[in-house]
């Protein structure tokens, strides 16, 4: 399945959308949520996907709260909670709870969400010819570019990946990475994560002893120079460190790092993170 998703991201995301049809299939006998409550049930599925759903597709009266919202409803209002803050949620869930009406749920969320990406703009609002300029608190106050209140975002930070590509013959080691990072489910090789951009040959050797490897000393390569993939929340510097192996490794000491010894052929079917298929592209076998 991530094969098929390769290169598209979001990986949770494909994953999450496998486990909801399953779930839809199997304890919703194939019949989609139709109710706020049920939806949030589905993985993947959070607040504001769920009253999306609830309300558009069942007209349910239950409020939509995205970015352009959170900023109407802030300056309409005089709200300074930071919209960043988790807590804050709950402040403007309930307060667009009692503005939406039962009878046109969806024309209201439709019509705030349209009303802050084309009038009530983070930058330049419209608010010389804006219908709500009397009621509108941050307008009457002087507070339209203060509001709504948001904490910057903390910076991405850099991951350096020292990857060590373990070759012997016309094999080479991959391993699946595990959940609870990047790339989880993905194939990758083994990997040594420093602090910095530099890994010096000592720790490569010691790197491939500890997997019960032995290095041809007839097929040095230089590693390559750095890659960088970019994410959410992080950066990846990746080195690629080609390494030449006299035997196969050592099947224990493969199998505890996770280490399986792969073909051409098999590496094509394994689904992988852009940046490693982007290297393989040019790896010769």
């Amino acid at each position: 399945m991530l094969r098929h998703w390769q290169g598209l991201g979001y990986y949770s995301r494909a994953r999450n959308m496998h486990h909801t049809a399953q779930q839809v299939a199997g304890e919703y006998n194939g019949q989609f949520p139709s109710s706020y409550a049920e939806l949030l049930k589905l993985r993947g599925v959070g607040q504001y996907t769920a009253a999306a759903i609830a309300s558009f597709a069942y007209d349910e009266k239950v409020a939509v709260l995205d970015g352009n919202v959170f900023r109407v409803l802030a300056r309409v209002f005089g709200v300074t909670q930071d919209i960043a803050a988790p807590a804050s949620r709950k402040i403007f869930q309930q307060l667009a709870d009692t503005l939406i009406p039962a009878d046109q749920p969806a024309e209201f969320n439709q019509a705030i969400m349209e009303f802050g990406a084309i009038q009530c703009t983070p930058a330049k609002p419209d608010c010389l010819f804006c219908p709500l300029q009397t009621e509108c608190y941050a307008f009457q106050h002087g507070m339209v570019q203060e509001l709504p209140v948001k904490s910057k975002a903390k910076a991405a930070r850099t991951r350096y990946f020292h990857y060590l590509v373990l070759r012997h013959n016309d094999t080479v080691y991959m391993r699946k990475r595990g959940p609870k990072d990047i790339w989880e489910g993905l194939y990758d090789f083994a990997l040594q994560e420093t602090g910095s951009a530099e890994l010096s040959v000592a720790s490569v050797v010691n790197a491939v002893e500890a997997v019960g490897g032995r290095l041809a000393t007839d097929r040095a390569e230089e590693p390559t120079t750095a890659m960088r993939h970019i994410l959410s929340h992080q950066k990846v510097e990746a080195r690629f460190h080609p390494i030449w192996l006299s035997e196969p490794l050592d099947v224990k000491a493969a199998g505890a790092a996770g280490l399986v010894a792969y073909s051409a052929t098999d590496i094509e079917r394994l689904p992988k993170p852009v940046i490693i298929t982007n290297f393989i592209s040019n790896l010769s076998f």
